[in-house]
């Protein structure tokens, strides 16, 4: 009989470290860049190969990494704009 290995969660000794993201990940390519003191909206974040840029602040947000956002308004390859949030890290935090 063989037992099974369990996976990492949360209460486990074996889970990720929720402290940093791990190096090379979306996570913290975003966080070097912003804690560089670069801020970013969505657009910005795609050319660095975020794809959801929402998704991952509020991912760092929920790992005690603090962020201050502002709608702002940016052209569009079509001749048009759109609302979209421009993101700031907060220095200090996490």
């Amino acid at each position: 009989m063989t037992s099974k290995q369990k996976g990492a969660a949360p209460r486990e000794e074996n889970a990720p470290s929720k402290a940093l993201p791990a190096q090379g990940t979306k996570e913290s390519i975003i966080l070097t860049i912003m804690r560089a003191g670069q801020s970013l909206n969505r657009f910005e974040a795609e050319r660095l190969g975020d794809h959801c840029l929402h998704s991952t602040i509020s991912t760092l947000r929920s790992k005690g990494y603090l962020f201050r956002d502002e709608w702002e308004w940016v052209p569009t390859r079509f001749g048009k704009e759109v609302h979209v949030k421009r993101y700031r890290y907060i220095v200090g935090s996490a």
